[in-house]
């Protein structure tokens, strides 16, 4: 860098600018830079290797300010057309001439070293565009450098290419070279999951494009074009030679990765194995031998929808479920039909992300429904992603009508609700009957169930004693998980006079109802008699949250006696009988006994007539 400063008589130092530096424009000049250059030419590329559809830049030092002719050497023989084309130059990029497509070629008539005479206009390809964007007449910078800028794309052939800037300085030339190979880029696809898809759902494409800048795809399969289809009419064939090419296209995004979102509702194809392609370029079956491509394989599988009941039978007021598969992601969901005497319901319930769903029939629409049975019908849109037979309300019922697409949009086909009605099973059958019809793509399952009035039984209770521990079972119409109150109590719990104690024992608590085994549910209640009193007792069994408009019970009675210990019987051991050896004792003479004489006879006698005297005085 090199500036100028005046100090005469030191007004540098005395003429400063108001911040105290030194005055530029004034005393000093401006900066400005001076590049000393050799007098040869260089030319580097910014890579080695480009894979076809990226772009690549070449940059030139020499002299400053001067200028240069920067060409695509020896490609003279190439026709520019589809695949046989160099890399060609970006368009009005700053400082690089080109010649106007129709003429005059002024640039290229420069005739370069070792050429034989050769222009270098003679030494490039001829299209397109006359060649004129593979050649240019360049100007450096006061630094001695200008870039130039180089597109390559599908119809770039994969080679190695030699890009050279010379000029003539008086019969002195000054050149150089630098090679850029240009490579095949690679097209990938892949579908999002296993490969394996219900009609209706959406199919998530998505891959790289390293070669172009779009992606050309299109479809296979039985009974489709051979050379390919429109992922959004497969019957459709696609057309390369089309003006434009007729194919369903996606763009490529600045990381060369793409994807395309695969709406398969209402797609006129059948269940089976189809391949689709993605091509760089629009390429059709019969034309891949020289294009990029990738292909995956996905099943294409016929949607379906299975239910179930929670329970076959359901008390008055239970809360009761249809619970489902339906496979396909129906937008709208499935259609739930519940058909009984006097009695119809429709709803359409969403389907969760995993295919599953579930509709809820609660208590209080069962505590109104009366006993009997009811039947289910559980409709799937399937390809065309609607409803095609669905309840019309008419005449202030919500369901008069039921209507479909045959033999014209929104015939009637019978009379759901109000007067002329089918009821029950004959509304059912002639529902299934209707999503049967050729002109509807619906399918459907069906399933039943019993309303009935909820009742609690309880099991005989035998007699116990204190201190004994058993269960209070019984059977139950009532849903599992259903809550009972259970409570035991004493029958002499009632009021008493002030004298009387008043004891009262029993107990009290909540179960749950269990699955049963033999069509019935079942519960048990867990009894310690430790506490209780000997009395007869009072088990009553009642229904909570039950939604109904009466109280579900039942009642039984069992005794509690005193404990009465149980008497075990001792074993006596056997006596063992000892054989002894008596001596023989000598007879001994014994004095006779004196016996009491007359007198105290008469004493004693008279003893007893003063007692009885006695005993008659009293």
């Amino acid at each position: 860098t090199v500036s100028a400063e005046l100090n005469l008589n030191k007004i540098k130092d005395n003429y400063k600018a108001p911040d105290g530096t030194d005055y530029s424009g004034k005393t000093v000049t401006a900066l400005k830079t001076i590049a000393i250059t050799g007098d040869t030419v260089k030319i580097e590329a910014s890579k080695d290797t480009v894979v076809r559809g990226n772009q690549f830049s070449v940059t030139v030092t020499g002299r400053a300010n001067e200028f240069y002719y920067v060409w695509v050497k020896g490609t003279s023989s190439m026709t520019g057309g589809s695949g046989d084309q160099p890399p060609i130059m970006a368009a009005s990029q700053d400082n690089v001439a080109n010649d106007p497509v129709a003429g005059p070629y002024t640039i290229g008539s420069y005739v370069y070293e070792g050429g034989a005479g050769k222009t270098i206009k003679q030494d490039v390809a001829t299209g397109p565009d006359n060649g004129v964007y593979y050649y240019a007449k360049i100007k450096t910078s006061a630094s001695g450098t200008r870039t130039v800028g180089f597109l390559t794309g599908a119809n770039t052939d994969d080679k190695k290419y030699t890009i050279r800037v010379e000029n003539n300085f008086g019969g002195q030339y000054k050149s150089d070279e630098v090679d850029v190979k240009v490579e095949k880029g690679t097209v990938t696809v892949v579908a999002a999951g296993d490969q394996s898809y219900f009609l209706g759902q959406e199919v998530k494409l998505s891959g790289t494009n390293s070669e172009t800048d779009n992606v050309y795809l299109f479809i296979t399969g039985p009974n489709l074009p051979a050379n390919g289809g429109l992922l959004t009419d497969p019957r459709s064939p696609v057309c390369g030679s089309c003006t434009p090419p007729v194919f369903t296209v996606t763009d490529v995004n600045d990381d060369n990765t793409w994807e395309y979102k695969w709406q398969t509702a209402n797609l006129n194809i059948d269940a089976g194995t189809y391949t689709v392609y993605a091509v760089a370029t629009p390429n059709d079956k019969s034309q891949l031998s020289d294009a990029q491509y990738g292909t995956v394989s996905v099943i294409i599988r016929k949607p379906f929808v299975t239910a179930q009941a929670s329970q076959s039978t359901v008390a008055q007021g239970d809360d009761m479920y249809v619970r489902g598969v339906a496979e396909g992601d129906p937008s709208q969901g499935v259609a739930i039909w519940v058909m009984g005497k006097n009695f119809v319901a429709y709803n359409t319930e969403a389907v969760n992300d995993d295919g599953t769903f579930e509709y809820e029939v609660d208590g209080g629409m069962t505590s109104g429904m009366t006993s009997g049975q009811y039947f289910v019908v559980v409709q799937h849109p399937m390809y065309n992603d609607e409803l095609d037979v669905y309840p019309q309300a008419n005449g202030g019922y919500t369901y008069r009508y039921v209507v479909g697409p045959y033999p014209t949009a929104n015939s009637v086909l019978f009379t759901l609700e109000g007067p002329g009605s089918l009821q029950g099973s004959d509304a059912a059958n002639a529902l299934t009957v209707a999503l049967d019809n050729s002109m509807v793509d619906d399918t459907y399952t069906k399933l039943q169930f019993l309303i009935e009035v909820p009742e609690i039984n309880i099991l005989p209770v035998p007699e116990a004693m204190i201190g004994d521990k058993f269960e209070i079972k019984g059977t139950t119409n009532l849903a599992v998980d259903d809550e009972l109150l259970v409570e035991v109590y004493s029958s002499s719990f009632g009021p008493t006079e002030k004298t009387q104690t008043g004891e009262f024992s029993g107990s009290s608590g909540t179960v749950k109802v269990v699955k049963g085994t033999e069509g019935f549910n079942v519960w048990s209640f867990p009894i310690d008699t430790t506490t209780f009193k000997p009395d007869e007792y009072i088990a009553s069994v009642s229904a909570i949250g039950l939604q109904s408009a009466n109280d579900v019970t039942a009642t039984t009675l069992f005794n509690v006696v005193e404990f009465v210990p149980t008497t075990v019987p001792t074993t006596v051991p056997p006596t063992t009988v000892v054989n002894t050896t008596v001596p023989t004792t000598v007879p001994t003479t014994v004095p006779p006994t004196t016996t009491p004489g007359f007198g105290a006879l008469v004493a004693l006698i008279g003893l007893g007539a003063v007692a009885f005297l006695i005993v008659r005085k009293h």
